[in-house]
């Protein structure tokens, strides 16, 4: 199964929160632990490094270019 979710639940609400699948809940854990061991670098140094990254390879996905691409909480929030 490719997901955390309960076999007895049918989930359709993947837009807004949750189920997320195991690969990535993985990651997510393992993120979240280089975190926890030291949060200001992780924040200042390494997610910075990272977030620049993730906007190349998204820009260069979309045919973009990386000063085009902007991440952020959610499409309500971007419009405003």
């Amino acid at each position: 199964m490719e997901f955390l979710l309960n076999p007895d639940v049918t989930f359709l609400n993947f837009g807004s929160f949750g189920a997320c699948p195991r690969e990535i809940f993985r990651e997510y854990q393992k993120n979240q632990l280089e975190f926890e061991r030291n949060p200001v670098y992780f924040m200042v140094d390494e997610g910075v490094r990272r977030l620049a990254d993730a906007r190349m390879k998204l820009a260069s996905y979309v045919g973009a270019k990386s000063d085009e691409i902007v991440f952020t909480t959610n499409p309500t929030y971007a419009i405003n």
